[in-house]
C-alpha cells in the first residue's frame, strides 16, 4: 500500500502513452489511390492520470502489467503501408473497383484480407502482388492500478492541445491525407487471461479533422459524411451511421442531441459536462481493450486525384489523449 501511495503522489498528474509507427503508401493513378507514394503516420495515444487513482496503458499482445507498473507508462506498436479505403462498421471494408471516364468510381469490392499473423498485419490485401493495407488497427489494454479504484474513460480535453490531433511532422504536409483521415476508437471485454479479448467489439467514435461537407469522386456522391455500406450484400454509398466527431466539436455529430466524449481538465483533475458519454465506463484492475483504428476514407471529398502529391516524403503524427474520471 505504500508503494501505491507513492505512485499516487508521483503520477496523479503525470502522463502515459503508448505509440503507433505506420506508414500509408499508395501507387496507383486512380482515385482513392492517388495520394502520397511515402508518408509515414505516427501515432501516440495519450492517457492522463487523474482524481486518486492511476490508469494504465499496455499493449496487448503483453498483457496487464499488474505488479510491473512503471512498465505500463509507455507501449509501443507498427503500422503498416495503407491505402484509401471505406467502411461504416469496421467490419465491412471496400476499395474502388471501377470508375466512368469522368474518373469518378461506379462499383466497389470488398478486399480479401490475408490472415493476421506475426507478419502480416490487421487489414492487409493483395493487388496484382503488391501488399496494401485498408486501415491500420492497434491493440492496446486500460486498466488501473488495484487498489486505485474505477474510471470512466473519456477523450482528455486538458486545454494543452485537442484531444485527437492529426498534423505532419515532417514537410509540407497534404490535405488528401490529414483531411480524409479517420480516426476510429472501439472497445471490447478482456479475458480473465489479462490478454485476449473477447466478446462484442463496440464503435465507439470516429474523429476527422475537418467536418466534412463537400462531395467525394463518387458516381452518386453527395454532401457531407459518407461511406460504402453493405445494402443486402451491395456496396452502396450512403450517410454515415457511426457517432462522429471533429477538430475540436467533441460532442456526437451524427445526432442533433449528441452526447459529449471529452473530459475538461479543471485544475489538478478532470470533470465532464452534463449529457456526456464515456468511451469505457468503470474500467478497473482487469481492465479493457482499446482498439485504435486509422485509415484515409475514399470517400471523402478531399480524397480525389486533384489534390494527390505522389512524391511527398511527409510525414504525419495522429495523436489520442485519453483521461480517466473516477466512478462515483
Amino acid at each position: 500500500m505504500e508503494e501505491i501511495r507513492k505512485l499516487k503522489k508521483q503520477l496523479v498528474l503525470g502522463i502515459i502513452s503508448f505509440v503507433i509507427t505506420a506508414i500509408a503508401l499508395t501507387t496507383t493513378t486512380y482515385a482513392w489511390f492517388v495520394a502520397n507514394n511515402k508518408v509515414t503516420a505516427k501515432t501516440s495515444t495519450i492517457s492522463a492520470t487523474t482524481n486518486g487513482f492511476i490508469l494504465q496503458i499496455a499493449k496487448l499482445s503483453d498483457g496487464v502489467q499488474h505488479g510491473g507498473q512503471q512498465e505500463s507508462l509507455e507501449a509501443y506498436t507498427t503500422g503498416a503501408v495503407l491505402s484509401p479505403a471505406s467502411t461504416d462498421n469496421l467490419v465491412d471494408w471496400y476499395t474502388c473497383q471501377g470508375w466512368n471516364e469522368k474518373g469518378l468510381i461506379t462499383s466497389y469490392k470488398k478486399p480479401d484480407f490475408l490472415l493476421e499473423n506475426d507478419s502480416v498485419k490487421p487489414g492487409t490485401y493483395r493487388e496484382a502482388g503488391m501488399d496494401y493495407h485498408a486501415y491500420i488497427r492497434s491493440d492496446y489494454i486500460v486498466y488501473t492500478i488495484t487498489d486505485t479504484g474505477k474510471a470512466d474513460v473519456y477523450l482528455a480535453d486538458d486545454g494543452e492541445s485537442e484531444p485527437i490531433v492529426v498534423n505532419a511532422h515532417t514537410g509540407d504536409g497534404s490535405t488528401t491525407v490529414t483531411d480524409s483521415m479517420r480516426v476510429a476508437i472501439t472497445t471490447q471485454p478482456l479475458d480473465k487471461d489479462g490478454k485476449t479479448p473477447t466478446g462484442t467489439e463496440e464503435l465507439r467514435l470516429v474523429y476527422a479533422v475537418n467536418d466534412e461537407t463537400g462531395k467525394g469522386n463518387d458516381s452518386t456522391a453527395m454532401n457531407g459524411w459518407t461511406s460504402i455500406q453493405n445494402k443486402a450484400g451491395t456496396p452502396v454509398l450512403g450517410k454515415v451511421t457511426y457517432p462522429y466527431i471533429y477538430g475540436e466539436h467533441y460532442t456526437d455529430q451524427l445526432t442533433t442531441s449528441g452526447k459529449n466524449w471529452a473530459a475538461t481538465k479543471n485544475g489538478d483533475n478532470f470533470t465532464i459536462p452534463d449529457n456526456s458519454e464515456p468511451i469505457a465506463k468503470g474500467v478497473g484492475y482487469d481492465g479493457i481493450v482499446v482498439h485504435v483504428y486509422i485509415w484515409m476514407e475514399g470517400t471523402d471529398a478531399d480524397c480525389v486525384n486533384g489534390k494527390s502529391i505522389e512524391d511527398d516524403p511527409t510525414t504525419y503524427d495522429v495523436t489520442v489523449k485519453l483521461a480517466g474520471v473516477a466512478t462515483k
